[in-house]
């Protein structure tokens, strides 16, 4: 036995046929939007070339490279002393065609946080462009 039992009828009496089921992607789609980047559950904004964006930004890590010490500080002047890789997710119908590899894009630009990232991967994953960026820091 059950424990609630209903029966709903909108209307006539129709065929499933005429209420076609979403598909997979269809959910998948509404589930990017409504929570993946929902702005008070997972995504910020940010400024990604000069507009403004529901993004997700991944710090990835730091790799620090070869420098030798000369008169009490570190010398490295042709690379810098630190590669920081980002992981940035963004809508692919916000954001445009997908970049090319080698573009440099400007985050948060018109801010105490402004910075300017190489873009070493980009791969369009369900209408979200995954980028993996890095930036040099001195």
């Amino acid at each position: 036995m059950a424990l609630i039992e209903y029966n709903q009828i909108y209307g006539e009496e129709r065929e499933l046929e005429d209420f076609p089921l979403p598909t997979f992607k269809e959910y998948a789609a509404a589930d990017i939007d409504l929570t993946f980047f929902d702005g008070d559950e997972h995504a910020e904004l940010h400024k990604v070339d000069g507009t403004e964006y529901l993004v997700i930004i991944e710090e990835d890590d730091v790799r620090q490279h070869a420098a030798h010490w000369e008169a009490g500080a570190k010398q490295n002047f042709d690379m810098g002393l630190y590669n920081a890789h980002t992981i940035l997710y963004i809508k692919a119908k916000d954001y445009g065609p997908k970049p090319k590899v080698g573009k440099y894009l400007v985050l948060d630009e018109g801010t105490d946080h402004k910075r300017t990232y190489k873009i070493l991967h980009c791969e369009d994953d369900a209408g979200v462009y995954r980028m993996t960026m890095e930036r040099v820091r001195q």
